[in-house]
């Protein structure tokens, strides 16, 4: 019986324990999403509760101040009365209707609707007393016990309201700050998972690819003393690509299912960022979370495109365009990074250059040459970039003060997964795929790129030339 490899057999079971933790993953945001609504609605409908009452205070005063202008002035303000009373009969139905939180406050909303009504009753009183034996006669049931009692009880029962909303709305101001803060610890807990996952399946991938070459290699050794060596070659060279050609498929699968639930907590941690009731503290958090959604992105984004050209599927459009458009959006995307490491960027656009091509994938590579000098210069450090247009060509150079390449890593320095440090607590993070990119987009384009060094701690110079339209 064939023996399953160790490495498949691992790369197996985490392949599985992916898709249950995005599985896990998207529950949870759906589960913390659905509370942080619905505490945001009860504050929302808390709010909007004591609107109506203000109004109905509002529309109880305007009513009296009304109803005073018409005893004084009969006929003349009967419009005005007559619309402070529609008014406030529709504040008082709105208020009814959003008197739902408790009991208590459904029997309070009740009474306060009978205490105006009773009101609105003196009221008529009061005119048709005027009407029937004159001024005195109307102001004298205005000011009877009944018709104070029923100002005092309107005024008892809208601050009772009141007192029980204010209570309510502490309570689920705690409530939905509990809900942000266990949506933020939900997004970091996916980040990391993520994060986690993505670097544990592409080790494992890329162990199982070499244990399966070294095998087909020993068979290839074993059975060259019967056959053919040529054959055996040929049969060995074609396992092998067809190896890499499904760990390119299985990484390009993965990393497009990791986008999901990626491109969610990206998402949530940006309405989470932009949301004015976040504490500044919890803002800050919400910040880190969008930031390293986006380094873990850009990384899933690196490994589709490394995908792409491998299969052929490594997409571009052709047409002429300004070359100084490409480098000066890719310097306003990393400028903020650059900013908040302490490194000055210095940027001279010498003049036209038209070249034709693909502008976004023009701007990938300024952007990754750019990110590169960034990742790699210390603080106080600068990174030049320069663009100039002469004999027929445009080129753009990046220049930094940083780290430097050693000489052992010059002649592989644009070789896919390859870094100056490849011990797992390297100084800094990158899969080493951003100038393996650069340099495909640039030969696809006709162009050149090369990169010099004097050696470690002197800098990196980064060469781009490519065709003018």
């Amino acid at each position: 019986m064939r023996r399953i490899p160790l490495a498949l057999v691992s790369l197996s079971a985490v392949t599985v324990l992916v898709v249950a933790a995005v599985l896990v993953i998207v529950r949870q945001n759906v589960t913390q999403t659905r509370a942080l609504r619905d505490h945001n609605n009860l504050v929302v409908h808390t709010y909007e509760l004591q609107r109506r009452l203000d109004e109905v205070r509002l529309h109880v005063a305007e009513t009296e101040s009304a109803a005073r202008g018409l005893l004084l002035t009969p006929g003349a303000a009967t419009e005005r009365y007559d619309t402070a009373r529609r008014n406030l009969a529709q504040a008082l139905s709105e208020l009814t209707t959003l008197s739902t939180d408790t009991a208590a406050q459904v029997e309070r909303a009740g009474r306060l609707r009978a205490a105006v009504n009773a009101r609105l009753a003196i009221f008529d009183q009061v005119l048709s007393q005027r009407d029937a034996a004159g001024l005195e006669a109307g102001l004298a049931v205005g000011r009877t016990d009944d018709a104070r009692r029923v100002v005092s009880e309107i005024q008892a029962l809208a601050t009772e309201i009141e007192s029980e909303q204010n209570a309510l709305l502490a309570t689920r101001r705690v409530q939905v700050d509990t809900a942000y803060r266990s949506a933020i610890r939900g997004r970091v807990g996916s980040g990391i998972l993520s994060a986690a996952l993505i670097v544990v399946v592409v080790v494992l991938a890329f162990a199982h690819a070499r244990s399966r070459q070294r095998r087909e290699l020993e068979l290839v050794k074993s059975e060259r003393r019967a056959r053919d060596a040529a054959t055996v070659a040929r049969k060995a060279r074609a396992e092998a690509e067809r190896a890499n050609e499904l760990k390119d498929e299985f990484l390009a699968i993965l990393s497009h299912e990791l986008r999901t639930p990626l491109n969610a907590v990206l998402g949530w941690a940006q309405i989470l960022e932009s949301s004015q009731s976040v504490e500044p503290a919890l803002r800050r958090a919400v910040s880190s979370i969008r930031r390293n959604a986006e380094a873990q992105q850009r990384l899933v984004e690196d490994l589709l495109d490394v995908s792409r050209i491998v299969t052929g599927k490594f997409p571009l459009q052709s047409r002429a365009f300004e070359l100084r458009t490409s480098v000066s959006a890719a310097v306003d995307a990393l400028r903020p990074a650059a900013q908040a490491k302490g490194v000055d960027v210095q940027v001279v656009l010498n003049g036209p250059a038209v070249t034709k091509g693909d502008p976004d994938r023009i701007q990938q590579v300024a952007a990754n040459l750019l990110s590169n000098a960034i990742k790699f210069t210390p603080e106080g450090g600068r990174v030049d970039v320069t663009l100039n247009a002469d004999n027929g060509h445009a080129e753009l150079i990046v220049h930094d003060t940083g780290c430097g390449i050693s000489p052992d890593l010059k002649p592989f320095v644009f070789d896919r997964f390859r870094t100056g440090d490849g011990s797992t607590t390297r100084a800094h993070g990158g899969l080493g795929l951003g100038l393996a990119i650069a340099k495909h987009i640039v030969d696809a384009h006709g162009g050149s790129i090369e990169a010099r060094s004097d050696g470690a701690g002197q800098g990196a110079t980064f060469r781009v030339r490519l065709p003018a339209a």
